[in-house]
């Protein structure tokens, strides 16, 4: 049977939409903290903070695993009572705001490709989301280098972890995007992610086509995680390829 004409895509944000050179924001928030402590007078090591926001980063993925949410407020917090000093305010909120804001200098490219993929779907006259899981740069952010890069304007909808309050592959943030893309028939949605944990488990559990894009992070297989419906390398094929697939 021919499936059903496309009606909605959402992406998946990280190595999606948009990559990091690995480590550059873990730089940023090691170098900004380095330099409010030296300011201040406060006697912690860069070693000090950076074992200190590995550990968190630990905590995070813990978090994440799990589905409980751990947002850039309280990765700062924990940061903060790993460091072997005490931090007063108004330096602790400093910090923390820092932590939470440095994301804006980030370098993030798009990824290649991809506005040209989303024009196409577009001019198709399909509605587009995000469905993203948040770590330790907040939505906000993230909407900001989807801006610089002209590329926000192409969303009908988003859907960010830190927002809706669950991460993928949980239904919840899918039953979100749906919704807000105005409940498109999910055997009408396609879905792309980098991740089998994530995107391609949680799409397909809710009857979504599951398109695993491995132009940034091919993930490799894993005992018990599903593989894609389809598997894109290069976002120039997107389109052609989602519209083909549904004529199949």
């Amino acid at each position: 049977m021919t499936p059903p004409a496309l009606q909605a895509v959402t992406f998946d944000f990280w190595n999606t939409l948009v990559s990091e050179t690995p480590g550059q924001l873990r730089g940023l928030r090691i170098d900004a903290w380095g330099h409010i402590l030296e300011r201040e007078g406060v006697p912690v090591t860069r070693e000090a903070i950076e074992a200190a926001i590995d550990d968190s980063w630990r905590t995070f993925d813990a978090s994440w695993q799990a589905n409980h949410q751990y947002r850039a407020g309280d990765a700062a917090a924990l940061v903060l009572s790993k460091l072997p000093v005490r931090v007063e305010h108004p330096v602790r909120d400093e910090l923390i705001d820092v932590f939470v804001t440095v994301g804006s200098s980030a370098v993030l490219p798009c990824t290649p490709n991809v506005e040209r993929a989303l024009a196409e779907l577009s001019d198709a006259g399909i509605r587009i989301g995000i469905i993203c899981d948040v770590g330790m740069t907040p939505s906000t952010i993230l909407r900001e280098h989807l801006e610089k890069h002209e590329l926000l304007r192409f969303f009908d909808h988003w859907s960010f972890s830190d927002e809706v309050g669950v991460y993928k592959p949980d239904r919840r943030i899918f039953d979100h995007a749906l919704a807000g893309l105005g409940d498109p028939d999910p055997a009408a949605t396609a879905h792309i992610g980098d991740l089998r944990r994530t995107d391609i488990a949680g799409a397909k559990a809710m009857g979504i086509t599951a398109v695993r894009y491995s132009g940034v992070w091919d993930d490799p297989p894993a005992e018990g995680l599903p593989e894609a419906d389809l598997v894109v390398a290069d976002h120039a094929e997107l389109a052609a390829t989602l519209l083909a697939h549904r004529r199949s």
